[in-house]
């Protein structure tokens, strides 16, 4: 449970943002084990990194509500619970969504948390979860 571990799992947050922005899906679900579930702010949950994977390809493909947005995570907290398992709490904001229904907002901020497993060396997310942050009560 060094410094190390956690810069690089600080660093897999900035390399999602990184493909989030770039709109790669490919590079988006690259941290993902196969076998990662993902559930989104919107609650939609994929089982699989393919299938995370295909999710972001909609959503960030040419009339997607994400093809002009970007991502950025300035708060983060890393947890260890051993030395080869660790949750990532972060607060992020994504901007520029394409408005395209009474859901949709051109800038959001959420929360998220992802448990990462270190797997032969190297850090992966096995599970995530994010929530839109609303307003009225916070407690």
């Amino acid at each position: 449970m060094s410094k190390a571990d956690e810069a690089l799992i600080r660093e897999i947050e900035n390399q999602f943002n990184a493909a989030w922005n770039a709109h790669d899906p490919e590079a988006i679900a690259a941290s993902l084990t196969d076998d990662a579930e993902f559930i989104t702010v919107n609650g939609a949950w994929t089982k699989s990194r393919a299938g995370f994977r295909d999710l972001m390809a909609r959503l960030h493909g040419p009339s997607g509500p994400f093809r002009a947005s970007t991502r950025k995570s300035p708060e983060m907290q890393v947890r260890f619970l051993t030395p080869e398992i660790a949750i990532l709490h972060t607060r992020f904001w994504i901007d520029g969504e394409v408005l395209h229904d009474e859901l949709s907002q051109a800038s959001r901020e959420s929360v998220g948390t992802r448990v990462l497993r270190k797997i032969d060396g190297r850090w992966r997310i096995v599970a995530t979860q994010n929530t839109d942050v609303r307003g009225g009560r916070r407690h």
